[in-house]
């Protein structure tokens, strides 16, 4: 039997890693709309990001979302529906991060013609089908693109595991 050990010495022996919350947005023809990383050339992403000290993931979805397209659709008024909880092994410098995608419904055309980014952060964005966008992400973002619909499509939540990344290869 393991002896009992207070808090504060047991805690800093856990590993630690990061979280961070994003939005799965698509237009009323299913086409999931992605940014393009401005520090990451080739990565797209959903708007989101690390969660800040004390941030729930909603809260951090909700910031991001705002801070990424320049407003908070009316679609993520109201209860958070959660489509996707991914899990990402450590990959030094990083360690192992938790995600959370929740959707973020369907944008209108006003919606969609109002997105202003935030130039630091993204330079680009677009709205495609799922296969249009196979051949331009990479294998993670298609395997998450791939369970965000199935998740909206099914009304259940999806769990994805990543396998680590190979040299280069972006998400």
């Amino acid at each position: 039997m393991t002896a009992f050990v207070p808090p504060e010495q047991f805690v800093p022996t856990l590993p630690h890693g990061v979280s961070y919350a994003g939005v799965f947005f698509t237009d009323h023809d299913d086409r999931p709309l992605l940014l393009t990383s401005v520090h990451h050339p080739g990565e797209y992403q959903y708007p989101g990001g690390l969660l800040d000290p004390g941030e729930d993931p909603w809260t951090c979805a909700l910031r991001e979302t705002a801070e990424e397209i320049g407003f908070v659709p009316a679609s993520l008024n109201g209860a958070p529906r959660l489509l996707l909880l991914s899990f990402t092994p450590p990959e030094p410098p990083w360690p192992w991060k938790i995600g959370v995608t929740f959707d973020g419904g369907r944008l209108s055309d006003q919606e969609i013609q109002r997105i202003t980014l935030d130039p630091t952060e993204h330079s680009g964005h677009a709205l495609r089908t799922f296969e249009d966008w196979s051949p331009i992400v990479g294998p993670r973002r298609l395997l998450t693109l791939r369970a965000s619909l199935t998740a909206r499509r099914t009304g259940g939540a999806e769990y994805l595991v990543s396998q680590p990344r190979m040299p280069g290869e972006n998400g």
